[in-house]
């Protein structure tokens, strides 16, 4: 019993930092369409990208769109400028969305831009100050390297390919943006599509779209949520809960991830910040806990499980008197 609780606050430790995310006030957003190379690619990219900043707006305390319009030459360079800005901010959250294309020569993987392209250790450098919670998301073919580079503690990162040698036209972009605003994309049925529900659902169009066309699958995601720099495929997960496990990993992707909001329901933002942070850690301890019924005794595996739940709803019940007082004050005003 005392070894099972040890071992669930262990390992639910790193998933604590999902109450660190949500907190849209302290925001900041990057969403970059690259280069087209052709017309057709161009419009799409930068359809995928409107699709995305316009689903931020509102979430976010900054927000900065660039665009694959012919006047962004300098894209590399407005990058790097946000980003060792953001990077120095101590509290606030990041999110960097990349839609285009990608090169990999075998050793360094590149986003192209309009006029000069960015790298994933350029990336990494930039980003190496920040401490805070990150979402990098890269839709981009040969975007794997980025899940090595970037992953870390409090970090979620998402790519399009699970190989830098996967070269071809990726369109889990399309997908992954247009997931965003699909209530069959809510898979737990919580009122919002997180990052993990928007990664599986982008994953199954593309796997979909390659077996109705009857082509070869040339590009497989992957999402990395746990810091071992590894990531995770969409097929390892039944609904959001991750069904096999990878040697060497104390804990499973997918336990951040899936606590973790692109759009925030207005009713969440209201909430205030000491309880939605009690409530993220009170959830992210059942996923991790979830995680280890194969390995627990079903009374203890239960046991466990109820106390949380319990504790849940208390924190609930705190969360909808907060937001009966507040309503009460607005009216009585």
């Amino acid at each position: 019993m005392i070894l099972s609780i040890a071992l669930l606050l262990s390992l639910a430790k790193p998933n604590l930092n999902a109450a660190d995310f949500n907190t849209t006030q302290s925001r900041q957003v990057l969403v970059v369409a690259g280069a087209g190379g052709e017309e057709e690619y161009g419009e799409l990219f930068a359809e995928w990208t409107e699709t995305l900043a316009k689903a931020f707006e509102g979430n976010a305390s900054e927000l900065v769109h660039i665009t694959n319009g012919s006047e962004e030459t300098g894209a590399r360079k407005t990058i790097e400028t946000k980003l060792k800005e953001w990077a120095e901010a101590e509290g606030n959250e990041i999110w960097i969305v990349l839609v285009g294309h990608g090169t990999f020569d075998g050793k360094e993987a590149k986003f192209n831009l309009v006029g000069k392209d960015v790298s994933d250790k350029e990336f990494q450098h930039w980003l190496k100050p920040h401490d805070g919670p990150l979402v990098f998301i890269n839709t981009s073919s040969c975007s794997a390297p980025f899940i090595n580079a970037l992953s870390g503690p409090n970090r979620v990162v998402a790519t399009a390919t699970k190989s830098g040698y996967e070269q071809n036209f990726c369109r889990f972009g399309g997908y992954m943006a247009g997931a965003l605003g699909q209530a069959e994309a809510d898979l737990d049925k919580d009122g919002a599509v997180s990052v993990l529900e928007a990664f599986l659902i982008a994953s199954r169009k593309v796997g979909e779209y390659y077996r109705e066309n009857d082509r070869l699958v040339s590009e497989n995601a992957l999402l990395d949520d746990n810091g071992d720099g590894r990531g995770t495929p969409a097929d390892w997960f039944r609904g959001v809960r991750i069904e096999k496990k990878a040697k060497g990993n104390n804990n499973a992707d997918g336990l951040l991830s899936r606590l973790v909001f692109p759009v925030v329901p207005a009713a969440e933002k209201e909430i205030p910040d000491s309880l939605r942070k009690k409530r993220a850690e009170v959830e992210a301890k059942i996923e991790t806990l979830r995680s280890l019924k194969k390995s627990l005794e079903a009374d203890v595996y239960y046991r466990d499980l109820e106390k949380l739940f319990l504790e849940l709803a208390a924190i609930n019940h705190e969360i909808e008197t907060a937001q009966s007082a507040s309503s009460g004050g607005a009216d009585s005003n």
